[in-house]
C-alpha cells in the first residue's frame, strides 16, 4: 500500500498547524496559470501565516490590539498641533486630512518593511520546508490588513467632531478597490526588496531612506491640490500619492475620485507589483543560499 504524498509544509505548533502544497508535487503550470494554481494551493497558509503574525505581534504588547488604532491618532494630534496651531494651516478640518492619509501611509510603512525582513525572520521555514519565500513574504504583508482594519477605527471619533468633513455616498464603494491596490503596491515592494535584502544585507538601508522620501514626496501632511505646476502632475507618478488623493475624496468630497487619478493609481500600484514579481523571480532560487 503506498503512503501519501508528503506535505510541503507540516509544521505543527501549540497553537495549531500550517500545511502547505497539498499533493506534494511540484507545479508544472507555465506564467499566469502557475501563479494561480500556487495561490489556490497555498489559500490556507496564507491564512494561517498571516493571522498567526498578527497574533504574535500583539501577544506581549501591553496595550495589544490598541496600538494599531492609538499610533496613527498619536501622530494626527502631534502634527495638528504643529501645523494646524504653530504653522497656523488653513485648511477645514485638518487633522481629518491628517488621519485620511497616515493610515494608508501606517500600512504601507510597515508592510514594506516587515516584508523586507520576512524571509530573514523566517528563515528555518525557507531552509527546512518547500513552501516558497513568496508565500512568506505575502503572508507577512496580508497579516498588515488587520492593523489597517483597526487603525481605520481611529477615523470614527473625528466624524463626531468633524462632521462637515465627512459625506456619506456610493463614492465609498471604490474603497475595497483601493484597499486591493495598497495591498498589490505594498506586496510589490515586499517581494522585491524580501528577496533582495536575504542577499544585499544593506537594502533595508536604502528602504528606510526611500521610505524617509517618499513620506514627504505623499501628499500626507498636506492636500495634493496645494502642489504647484509639474510637481502635481509628477505625483501621479507616485501611487501611494494617487491612493490618499482618492481616499480623501471619496471621504470628504463624497464624490468618485477623477479617471487620471484612478488610472495613475491602480496602473502605478498593480505596476510595482509586476516589477516586484519580476524581481522576485529573477533571485528567488538562490534565497535559501543565503537565509
Amino acid at each position: 500500500m503506498s503512503s501519501a504524498p508528503p506535505s510541503a509544509w507540516l509544521h505543527r505548533t501549540p497553537r495549531g498547524t500550517f500545511v502547505g502544497d497539498e499533493d506534494g508535487q511540484p507545479a508544472r503550470l507555465g506564467g499566469a496559470t502557475r501563479l494561480v494554481d500556487q495561490l489556490w494551493r497555498f489559500r490556507d497558509t496564507l491564512y494561517v501565516f498571516a493571522a498567526s503574525k498578527f497574533r504574535a505581534a500583539h501577544r506581549a504588547q501591553m496595550l495589544g490590539l490598541i496600538w494599531p488604532i492609538a499610533y496613527p491618532t498619536v501622530l494626527m494630534i502631534v502634527m495638528s498641533v504643529v501645523f494646524g496651531v504653530v504653522f497656523k494651516t488653513d485648511i477645514e478640518g485638518y487633522p481629518v486630512l491628517l488621519m485620511l492619509g497616515l493610515v494608508p501611509w501606517h500600512f504601507l510603512s510597515h508592510a514594506w518593511t516587515s516584508g523586507m525582513h520576512a524571509l530573514l525572520v523566517h528563515a528555518e521555514i525557507v531552509k527546512r520546508t518547500a513552501v516558497p519565500p513568496w508565500v512568506i513574504i505575502t503572508g507577512t504583508v496580508l497579516s498588515d490588513l488587520y492593523n489597517l482594519g483597526f487603525s481605520s477605527l481611529s477615523i470614527l471619533p473625528l466624524i463626531a467632531v468633524y462632521p462637515e468633513s465627512f459625506h456619506v455616498s456610493l463614492a465609498l464603494l471604490w474603497l475595497p478597490a483601493i484597499v486591493v491596490a495598497l495591498v498589490a503596491f505594498g506586496l510589490g515592494l515586499g517581494l522585491s526588496s524580501g528577496v533582495l535584502n536575504v542577499i544585499f544585507r544593506d537594502t533595508g538601508y536604502i528602504v528606510d531612506s526611500i521610505l524617509i522620501a517618499l513620506f514627504w514626496a505623499t501628499p500626507i501632511i498636506y492636500p495634493m491640490s496645494r502642489v504647484p505646476g509639474i510637481g502635481h502632475t509628477l505625483m501621479h507618478l507616485n501611487p501611494m500619492a494617487t491612493i490618499v488623493e482618492a481616499v480623501r475624496v471619496i471621504v470628504i468630497e463624497g464624490t468618485s475620485p477623477p479617471d487620471n487619478i484612478l488610472i495613475a493609481l491602480f496602473g502605478g500600484s498593480f505596476g510595482v507589483l509586476l516589477f516586484g514579481v519580476v524581481v522576485y523571480r529573477l533571485f528567488a532560487p538562490v534565497v535559501s543560499d543565503h537565509v
